[in-house]
């Protein structure tokens, strides 16, 4: 669920995320990771930044489109590093990835489980990942925190919710029973499959995960005075 994010960056909506939902339990957080064309200019974010320094508007960064987690990665890259690149946005993460190997774009944040496969075939190049800790599918990539971006954090991420004023009783039984699932080895195989992390806990700790990814994308949105086109 993105939508806690969209007010924060100029967009009015038919609902209200923070009280039109009553959050039950937290399904799983997918990093993001920074990928490269093999023939892209820097291979590392240290260098990246400098050429992108050196080189004011040669540099392509695709998204899987705007107001997406991938998009908001980038702006708040942009924004902790003090520069700017060329974002374009695409309908999907598959048209991007395609053109990111193509060379038609140098980078793009992407989630681990679309970018995997073309990681582990040689096709794009790994830079860094979006959690302030390491993802144990990736343990020898830095995460952007460990680069310099203290409390670099952007992820997808997804949670069972259910109509604002639920019963707590409903509530707390289906956290109860979603929590139980979570935690067979099974399942946690599938999630570990397409790098969903830390699904499960309580409805509180949802909630105030919520509470502060929104905010975080609020801050942004008000610091690099961010709004976004969702169209």
């Amino acid at each position: 669920m993105q939508c806690p994010s969209i007010p924060a960056l100029g967009q009015k909506m038919s609902y209200n995320a923070s009280t039109d939902f009553t959050p039950i339990v937290l399904l799983g957080i997918t990093p993001n990771i920074l990928i490269a064309n093999v023939d892209a200019p820097a291979k590392n974010v240290k260098d990246l930044v400098a050429y992108m320094k050196q080189n004011p508007g040669k540099v392509t960064f695709g998204s899987a489109g705007n107001g997406s987690t991938q998009h908001l990665a980038y702006e708040l890259f942009m924004h902790m590093a003090g520069t700017q690149a060329l974002h374009i946005p695409y309908k999907g993460s598959s048209p991007v990835l395609v053109d990111l190997m193509a060379g038609h774009i140098n980078y793009t944040f992407e989630t681990m489980g679309a970018a995997t496969p073309h990681i582990q075939s040689g096709k794009v190049i790994p830079m860094a990942q979006t959690r302030t800790k390491r993802s144990p599918a990736y343990p020898n990539v830095p995460t952007m925190e460990q680069l310099g971006y203290v409390g670099f954090e952007a992820t997808a991420w997804y949670g069972l919710m259910g109509p604002a004023k639920l019963d707590p009783k409903i509530v707390d039984k289906i956290n109860a029973d979603v929590n139980t699932v979570l935690r067979k080895p099974e399942i946690q195989a599938k999630l570990a499959e397409v790098s969903a992390e830390d699904g499960g806990g309580t409805p509180a700790a949802f909630s105030k995960f919520i509470t502060k990814d929104r905010n975080q994308w609020a801050k942004l949105a008000k610091d690099a005075k961010l709004q976004v086109a969702l169209n």
